[in-house]
């Protein structure tokens, strides 16, 4: 019967009495080490839940099972990826669905490349699980619950201090939108911080063009603020003035005014020149 309960339609107070519940069961505490904090808005799932896809999907950390339960009343299958290996033992029986399946893994090692992804994405791993989704091209769509803070670098303007090599990467294979935010209280335990709820769509296939990307962005944004043509010089030995028309539209900027467009331009003219390798393959 624990499966009739739908965690988008229930009020606040039902889902924080029955999350608390479900932890004292199975004797959970919540690992602060693994970023567990475990969504008790119903208003936040709810949300999730309408825009998801009904298409095969991958949920990455599904805790006690809270967001799959919604999950599964749209979606028509269910994989979920958690590091945890009692929690995958607990949202195995809250959920108990045939249509839902628990691998026990870390998915920056381990993540199936379905067309969708969902997650309320744990802190310490934001930043490597983002780039895993960019590398899988078979993941055409994700809704993804974000720290406010780094929902707000992904949508970062060149020249602002929150831009960097993330934001290139993301922005050139996927058009964002940001939706909802939510305060601290929408999770137990409570972070620190708000959250906000933002939509990839993917525009574009991760390619060797867009490994070299990657290359050249961590070399030039460990020097952001240095003027491009010195960090090339100095981290790639590569004149500014021996790029032609592309050496002009750069010459003269710092690393963190550079647009997406530029940067790729100038990845894949460094690439085909050999100056970067690409070791990573696309997938």
């Amino acid at each position: 019967m624990v499966n009739l309960f739908n965690p988008a339609t229930v009020s606040r107070r039902e889902l924080i009495n029955w999350t608390l519940s479900v932890l004292r069961k199975y004797n959970v505490k919540p690992r602060k080490k693994l970023s567990q904090n475990f969504i008790v808005n119903p208003h936040l799932i709810s949300e999730i839940v309408a825009y998801t896809a009904p298409l095969d999907t991958v949920e990455v950390g599904c805790g006690i099972g809270t967001l799959s339960l919604a999950l599964l009343t749209k979606v028509k299958r269910l994989i979920c990826v958690e590091v945890d290996e009692k929690l995958c033992t607990v949202a195995t029986s809250v959920v108990s669905s045939p249509r839902f399946l628990v691998i026990n893994a870390d998915a920056r090692a381990c993540l199936p490349g379905l067309e969708q992804l969902v997650s309320n994405v744990p802190y310490h791993i934001t930043s490597d699980l983002l780039v895993k989704i960019a590398r899988i091209n078979n993941i055409k769509r994700a809704i993804l619950t974000l720290q406010r803070e780094v929902a707000e670098r992904l949508l970062a303007k060149p020249g602002s201090r929150a831009y960097g090599k993330l934001t290139v990467l993301v922005r050139v294979l996927f058009e964002i939108r940001k939706m909802g935010i939510y305060s601290p209280s929408s999770f137990y335990p409570e972070p620190e911080v708000s959250h906000r709820v933002v939509i990839f769509e993917r525009k574009k296939q991760y390619s060797e063009e867009v490994c070299a990307l990657e290359v050249l962005t961590k070399h030039l944004f460990t020097q952001r603020r240095r003027l491009v043509e010195r960090v090339l010089a100095s981290s790639l030995g590569v004149k500014v003035e021996d790029l032609g028309s592309l050496g002009n539209v750069i010459s003269g900027k710092r690393v963190f005014m550079l647009g997406e467009d530029a940067l790729l331009e100038l990845a894949n003219t460094l690439r085909e020149r050999g100056v970067i390798v690409c070791e990573q393959h696309p997938n």
